[in-house]
């Protein structure tokens, strides 16, 4: 989305939360509105539209608490700061999976390549050293596979 139409989503949804809250002292010119709208992206520059919608509908069902009459940017800052306490530990277990899928993808990974493991599958790799073996020293190429069979077969 362009900055515009942003712009104009994040109005209409604190417009909505205003009038939905109904308090006497509220933002009510849109210079109110605009500075706060700044404030918040300020504030707050790695929220997405689905968490402005999603703050600004718990705030309406008052989740972070009763706003007494009032409804100015410091509750909006408030309320955001309170949003984002919730959403961390959410965040943190994302995080924590992601560590550890790419752990188990790595040593996954690993596993072929460690010599324990590759001794098992290739018995030429026994008489290698691990480090030869997996910069491709000491391996026999397609031709000289070929050619010591030819020359196995010879011999007998």
């Amino acid at each position: 989305m362009d900055e515009v139409r942003t712009r104009v989503a994040l109005v209409a949804m604190i417009n909505r939360t205003v009038k939905f809250i109904d308090a006497n002292k509220t933002l009510s010119t849109p210079e109110e509105i605009e500075l706060t709208i700044n404030e918040l992206i300020q504030s707050f520059p790695c929220y997405t539209l689905e968490d402005w919608r999603l703050c600004c509908y718990m705030m309406a069902k008052e989740a972070f608490g009763p706003y007494y009459e009032r409804l100015k940017l410091a509750q909006f800052v408030e309320c955001f700061n309170k949003y984002e306490q919730l959403k961390q530990p959410v965040i943190q277990t994302i995080r924590d999976n992601e560590r550890k899928d790419y752990e188990r993808e790595q040593a996954e990974a690993l596993r072929y390549l460690q010599t324990e493991y590759a001794t098992q599958i290739n018995p030429v790799a026994k008489r290698v050293n691990a480090a030869d073996w997996m910069r491709g020293e000491d391996r026999l190429t397609y031709t000289e596979r070929e050619e010591m069979k030819n020359r196995q077969k010879a011999q007998q």
